[in-house]
């Protein structure tokens, strides 16, 4: 079903870096082949020429939902290359000027970025089930996903605090850089947000690498309340510093 709708799109009118968008579809079905250096070449292809330097071009948007169900799908080898691959194409755009009009190297105007942006925005509750995937690869670029996407901001906090007992202490160092993006994205959850950071990094039960990288990302929301040497975030740098210190010695 797939296949069909993949040849349902008009790729050579569009074009990416080197030339025609004709071959993009056989990228994105290469993504999902069981052979692992085929599906390597694929995603190579696809980041040299349709997403070449974090270009986003009318077939990068294009290609979004495909990726999405790829995906989606069980039956794709590696869905966290997939994801990752979202994420590139997501964060990219969103670094560009939403009123900015860009040209293709063909010199033709594109607002694909735009394009791109709705499309994810569009399926962003996907996210929500990937962040509780079983398979670690897949886990991890959709955590960054949850929090730059999901237009739920308070949703995206609930999901991403819930997390946080995991097993994996990658993932957990995720969950609190994510949840302070999510703060600095809407104002409407930094509050809350940051409260839960501040006390996570007095938390003596965390691991100190988590209480650390708590303690950062809660600066990083609010940055001018480090200052003060009798505050609370300077008070628990110190101990948090001084027990890694000693569990590495």
């Amino acid at each position: 079903m797939m296949i069909n709708e993949i040849d349902g799109v008009d790729w050579e009118s569009m074009g990416h870096a080197y030339g025609p968008a004709s071959d993009v579809p056989g990228w994105l079905r290469g993504m999902s082949s069981a052979d692992p250096e085929v599906r390597d070449e694929a995603f190579s292809d696809f980041y040299n020429a349709a997403h070449h330097q974090g270009d986003v071009y009318p077939c990068t948007a294009a290609s979004l939902p495909f990726l999405f169900k790829m995906a989606d799908s069980p039956a794709t080898p590696d869905r966290g290359s997939v994801i990752g691959l979202l994420l590139s194409i997501g964060r990219e755009s969103l670094d560009m000027d939403p009123e900015g009009v860009y040209f293709t190297p063909d010199g033709t105007e594109s607002r694909a970025h735009v394009d791109a942006l709705t499309v994810i925005g569009g399926r962003a509750k996907a996210f929500v089930r990937w962040v509780a995937d079983p398979d670690q690869e897949v886990r991890r670029p959709a955590i960054e996903g949850l929090g730059l996407f999901l237009d739920d901001s308070a949703r995206a906090v609930e999901v991403l605090r819930s997390l946080l007992p995991g097993d994996g202490l990658v993932e957990r160092l995720l969950v609190v850089r994510t949840v302070a993006t999510v703060a600095l994205r809407d104002p409407a959850v930094h509050g809350a947000a940051a409260s839960w950071l501040e006390a996570l990094a007095s938390d003596t039960a965390q691991a100190p690498e988590v209480r650390l990288a708590a303690l950062v990302h809660r600066v990083r929301c609010t940055p001018g309340e480090l200052g003060d040497p009798g505050s609370c975030a300077v008070r628990t740098l110190g101990c948090v510093t001084t027990r890694s210190a000693w569990r590495g010695s």
